[in-house]
């Protein structure tokens, strides 16, 4: 699913030819430096091309007649995780001043026209995916090393991300240890108290897989979440997350960061 939510009204996409149109630039003050939306692409673009990433399925949209600027892409070839965490590099700008200029990148991002932004940070580290500038006078340069900063910390990132689930594949879990953090998951508020049961539901459907066709027909079954360890139940939150990402996307996004912090604490402590 896609990275980049126009949840507003007014929202929808856009092409570079619409968001770059220099009719929708204000006009700079003593205090004020409007950071142009070509800039930003052009700005993320270069920053990428120096770190010998190629950026692609490229997403835009805008809100407010053109006034606020959103956009997401795929990072080619920086997938971990066996191919099953992509890269993705999230951006937003304005023209109004109701936003500064943000960049973020991670395998988890959220950006939304509803001014939502989110995107890794590692506070044990001290890496952070995120590069923010409010549109002041030297807003070009120091948005660009911030940046530059925020890829830096790509690699560091990626590494530490496999190590981290590379842990919770090696973690093994008895059903006892599984329910107990189902619902320590839901005290924690990382998972809908009312959801408790159908993960359970779901933890145990990955161990089983279906018995007749009729299950075999209403529900996918995952054999690589049989074995009985911490991913295994990790994918099983997310699975129960699926069907509200619809209807609640944005909502979804932030509660499985919060459920990816959550077992982090849990089970990365080695």
């Amino acid at each position: 699913m896609s990275k980049l939510m126009l949840a507003t009204p007014e929202a929808g996409s856009c092409t570079q030819a619409e968001a770059f149109s220099q009719l929708l630039i204000p006009t700079a003050t003593t205090t004020y430096q409007p950071f142009t939306n070509e800039e930003m692409v052009l700005m993320i673009n270069k920053v990428a091309k120096m770190y010998g990433m190629k950026l692609s399925n490229e997403e835009l949209g805008m809100d407010l007649k053109g006034m606020r600027f959103f956009g997401v892409y795929t990072v080619e070839g920086f997938d971990f995780f066996g191919g099953r965490i992509k890269l993705t590099v999230g951006f937003c700008n304005s023209y109004n001043r109701s936003m500064s200029g943000r960049v973020c990148i991670g395998g988890d991002v959220v950006v939304c026209s509803n001014r939502c932004f989110y995107a890794y940070t590692d506070a044990e580290t001290g890496i952070n995916g995120m590069a923010m500038a409010e549109h002041r006078p030297g807003i070009h340069d120091g948005l660009f090393k911030k940046i530059d900063a925020a890829f830096a910390g790509i690699e560091e990132f990626r590494k530490r991300q496999e190590l981290f689930y590379g842990h919770l594949e090696e973690r093994p879990m008895t059903q006892e240890d599984a329910y107990h953090m189902i619902v320590k998951a839901a005290q924690a508020g990382v998972v809908n108290k009312t959801r408790i049961l159908r993960v359970a539901e779901e933890w145990d459907w990955q161990d089983r897989g279906p018995e007749n066709d009729v299950e075999e027909k209403s529900r996918i079954w995952h054999p690589e979440f049989k074995p009985r360890t911490a991913y295994s139940l990790f994918n099983a939150f997310t699975e129960v997350q699926k069907d509200r990402m619809s209807a609640n996307p944005v909502s979804t996004n932030i509660q499985t960061m919060g459920l990816t912090e959550f077992f982090y604490t849990e089970y990365n402590k080695d």
